[in-house]
């Protein structure tokens, strides 16, 4: 509740607006007619949700590849007959289910 007593968002919508704006690559915008927010505070949503993922996963997953890590993502490249690569999604042979099915096999040539 703000302070005029009027209830505001959930924590749960304002979470939504912006895993959908990264999963979907929509501006804040596009969130308003589906969670009725605003593009203003639909952006601070994505801020402080970034913020919050950097400072709870950041030491684990978001930072710079050890050695052990480079050698491990080399020998899987060398083994893809990517030698030298590093590591690139489009080259990792993943799946992408979200795919748009305009780009259904683009890139696959």
């Amino acid at each position: 509740y703000d302070a005029t007593g009027k209830r505001g968002l959930t924590p749960l919508t304002k979470c939504i607006a912006a895993m959908r704006m990264l999963a979907y690559g929509i501006t804040a915008d596009c969130v308003d007619e589906y969670l009725k927010i605003g593009a203003s505070t639909a952006h601070e949503c994505m801020k402080k949700f970034c913020l919050a993922i950097i400072e709870v996963f950041g030491e684990e997953y978001l930072r710079k590849p050890n050695q052990a890590d480079v050698d491990r993502l080399l020998q899987v490249a060398e083994a893809r007959d990517f030698s030298g690569m590093l590591g690139c999604i489009d080259c990792m042979h993943w799946e992408w289910k979200n795919c748009p099915s305009g780009w259904k096999g683009a890139g696959s040539e």
